[in-house]
């Protein structure tokens, strides 16, 4: 890391990664040559709030579980970071 001591909050790898990948897809037009699926417009703004139903809650649960550990672990990480560089 050649700059990182002159950063004052890290810069996170993977948001580098995305940003490179979709330059590469874009410019590479992987979508046209290999029939790779693209995302398309994206709505701006969030959508209204709503109960998702109880029927298929077994479907989500552990998604939302597995979320939640990696944005512990993430947080976690970054607490640790923060803390020794601050200390």
């Amino acid at each position: 890391m050649r700059f990182k001591s002159r950063l004052k909050i890290p810069i996170p790898a993977e948001l580098m990664l995305v940003i490179l990948a979709t330059i590469v897809s874009h410019f590479g037009r992987l979508h046209e040559r290999y029939g790779l699926p693209i995302s398309g417009d994206i709505p701006l703004g969030f959508p209204t709030p709503r109960v998702p139903p109880m029927t298929s809650a077994s479907s989500y649960i552990v998604e939302g579980l597995v979320v939640g550990v990696v944005g512990f672990a993430v947080h976690v990480t970054m607490a640790r970071l923060m803390a020794e560089r601050n200390s």
